[in-house]
């Protein structure tokens, strides 16, 4: 047993002396003129990654290469991806870059309000994922099971908008917990506090966050803008908000960019004006004052909005006032529109 332990200190020495040897010589640096780019595929060996290296012109000893990832361990961890390599970068840094996966990243911000359709349409213009594989991983039950959200069917609501640093050639498994734990950082303790302690449950909280992110222009409107739809829900009115008839109609694969008048009797409980309450889960991913808003509505009598020209809203209390406000700020301006146009159309 002694002896066994003998050789194995005399073994690690010896490994680690022919390291200190290798990563001494100043040959041990990549060749390349220029810093570029390079790309391990899934699944290449340390042989192959050499041989490309040397093939790319990025280094000139594939063999040293080996020896030098071998005595460090690591010669069975190279994690696939494009990496960014620096001229002059020693084998040694490349090697530590190739085993911790440090692939090149290209930067993208996801707008608050974007549902995961758009996050996937983004990823897949910048060549991160394709939009099936992001949508499919989105489904992955395993991201709800910690959140106590094993009712929905997505991580719409989780994937917090902000900018991101993605390593090229990222799997969506990969790419989805990045979102989450930014969620996990502005969604924290103290607010999943204030949510129990109001007696909401998270599920409730991002579904009313994602329709006000999609209602409000302005922040200062969000808390008046949930103040009105908890009033109805309250009162056992349909909510009828337009952004969930959209994500009805994006989910069925019928959205054309317009909501038409045959839409609205879609049969989907995302659809607002055919069923009460509120939809079975997020309809999109909401901002942090939006979720502020979810979880302390104005104290308002409002039943009612009407977006105006300016994006604000105008409130009202009552269906007659309401009416009235949807004359003045969308139809009457509507009509004149249609007229200016067909009297530039006849003057032509």
């Amino acid at each position: 047993m002694q002896d066994r332990k003998v050789k194995r200190i005399l073994s690690s020495f010896i490994s680690f002396s022919l390291f200190l040897l290798f990563a001494a010589c100043s040959q041990d640096m990549t060749v390349n003129q220029y810093d570029t780019s390079f790309e391990i595929k899934k699944g290449d060996s340390i042989r192959e990654v050499s041989k490309n290296l040397k093939q790319e012109s990025i280094i000139k000893n594939p063999l040293r290469f080996q020896i030098i990832a071998k005595l460090m361990r690591h010669d069975r961890d190279f994690k696939f991806g494009i990496y960014q390599i620096r001229k002059g970068e020693s084998y040694y840094d490349l090697i530590a870059k190739f085993s911790a996966g440090q692939t090149y990243s290209i930067k993208i911000t996801i707008p608050e309000g974007y549902n995961i359709f758009q996050v996937a349409d983004l990823l897949s213009s910048k060549n991160l994922a394709s939009e099936a594989d992001f949508l499919r991983e989105c489904s992955n039950t395993a991201y709800l099971q910690q959140y106590d959200l094993n009712g929905l069917k997505s991580v719409e609501g989780l994937i917090y908008p902000e900018t991101y640093l993605i390593p090229i050639g990222s799997p969506s498994e990969k790419i989805i917990p990045l979102f989450l734990t930014q969620f996990d950082r502005v969604v924290d303790r103290p607010i999943l506090d204030e949510i129990n302690k109001k007696g909401l449950s998270l599920k409730k909280v991002l579904t009313m966050a994602s329709i006000i992110v999609k209602e409000a222009r302005f922040e200062f409107e969000k808390p008046i803008i949930a103040g009105v739809y908890y009033n109805r829900l309250k009162k056992g009115m349909k909510l009828q908000a337009d952004p969930t008839l959209i994500y009805a109609l994006m989910i069925s694969g019928k959205y054309e960019g317009e909501i038409l008048y045959s839409d609205f009797g879609i049969d989907s409980h995302y659809n607002t004006y055919r069923y009460y309450g509120l939809p079975p889960g997020p309809i999109a991913n909401p901002d942090k004052t939006s979720i502020l808003a979810a979880i302390y509505p104005a104290d308002v009598e409002y039943l009612y909005f009407v977006a105006k020209p300016d994006g604000t809203h105008y409130f009202s209390k009552t269906l007659e006032e309401h009416n009235k406000a949807v004359w003045e700020y969308q139809r009457l301006p509507s009509i004149e529109k249609h007229k200016k146009e067909n009297n530039k159309n006849l003057s032509n």
